[in-house]
């Protein structure tokens, strides 16, 4: 049970509002074409490495958290900038996450102050989840393995549509797809490194147990939706919202449908990085404080964020989590904890 529960809290910390929108499937998978599962298995197989190497060094080496692990392995000083960059980069995230959210609110409600009501809904909700340990983050994780995959199923169905031609492309190779692949998964990894103090507290099984079930879940989701952008490509090729835009053949439901999924996928996200803002044993203060910096950050507004704040440091980030995967000698004075 608790391998299953946290598969679901790392699901959830992965699928964001891109990946509920399609942006993400369309720009890492979709596009390959017949190469489209070899970036697939790069994903799930980096993804699961990531996993359980540094959940196995935390483990090893005593180390409470990710700036521990990090002055662990470069040294106090540069591991402590190299924490901060993952800390900054967690609450970037959770704030971007937190905006998404309040849109996609201000959208669904047709009252005043949508954006408003939503935005302390989700503050409020995700305090009280983050509390909860293991099955609070854990909640948001099975609501989107009930939606995603419906929503896909849905998208699937819709008739092909028209023949059309694409824009002139070179044959597809495996390395390109590949790397793809193993560049998402280094992207994701970063994202959750923070969370996966909760994973390196379990066993050597659970953690093994944990990651393969979350990259088989994983995988079967990206499956589903890449076929849906490989079926589609001609219609969604040209657009920055791929699922959003095909939903427009399911009517007022498909809309209700797409946009639920985005809500669940975002507060999932923001949830994961609240709680990786969040010492070992979180309480009602650090909840507040670690809330305050995302609601401050959410303020720049999603679109601002992403395409500012997050390609960088998601790009430092998964370059220092694969220096900090390799068996490099730590510092052996003791001021390196």
């Amino acid at each position: 049970m608790a391998a299953f529960s946290m598969a679901l809290a790392l699901l959830g910390g992965v699928i964001g509002a891109g990946f509920a929108s399609g942006r993400e499937i369309l720009r890492f998978f979709g596009v390959h074409g017949a190469m489209a599962p070899a970036a697939v298995v790069a994903a799930c197989l980096s993804l699961f490495a990531f996993f359980l190497r540094v959940s196995g060094k935390m483990r090893a080496c005593g180390a409470a958290s990710l700036t521990q692990l990090c002055r662990h392995q470069f040294g106090c000083r540069f591991g402590l900038f190299c924490g901060a960059l993952f800390v900054l980069l967690c609450a970037v995230t959770g704030a971007a996450m937190l905006a998404a959210c309040a849109e996609l609110g201000a959208l669904l409600l047709p009252v005043r102050h949508g954006y408003g009501l939503s935005l302390m809904f989700t503050l409020l909700l995700s305090a009280f989840l983050s509390l909860r340990a293991l099955s609070g983050l854990a909640l948001p994780g099975a609501l989107l393995m009930l939606l995603t995959p419906y929503l896909l199923a849905r998208l699937m169905m819709l008739p092909a549509g028209e023949a059309c031609f694409l824009p002139a492309m070179t044959p597809d190779l495996p390395v390109r797809a590949l790397c793809d692949g193993a560049a998402y998964g280094a992207l994701s990894a970063a994202q959750l490194a923070g969370m996966l103090t909760l994973l390196a507290g379990q066993d050597r099984r659970t953690r093994l147990r944990a990651a393969l079930l979350f990259s088989l879940l994983l995988g079967g989701l990206l499956v589903l939706g890449t076929a849906v952008c490989q079926r589609h490509m001609p219609a969604i090729v040209h657009q920055a919202l791929p699922f959003v835009y095909l939903s427009r053949a399911l009517g007022p439901p498909g809309y209700l449908l797409v946009a639920l999924c985005m809500y669940a996928a975002a507060l999932s996200t923001y949830l994961a990085m609240l709680r990786a803002l969040l010492p070992a044993k979180p309480n009602i203060r650090s909840v507040l404080l670690a809330s305050l910096v995302c609601l401050l950050l959410s303020q720049a507004g999603f679109d601002f964020i992403i395409a500012h704040g997050y390609p960088l440091l998601g790009a430092l980030c998964a370059g220092l989590l694969l220096v900090l995967c390799m068996p490099v000698c730590p510092r052996a004075d003791a001021t390196a904890l």
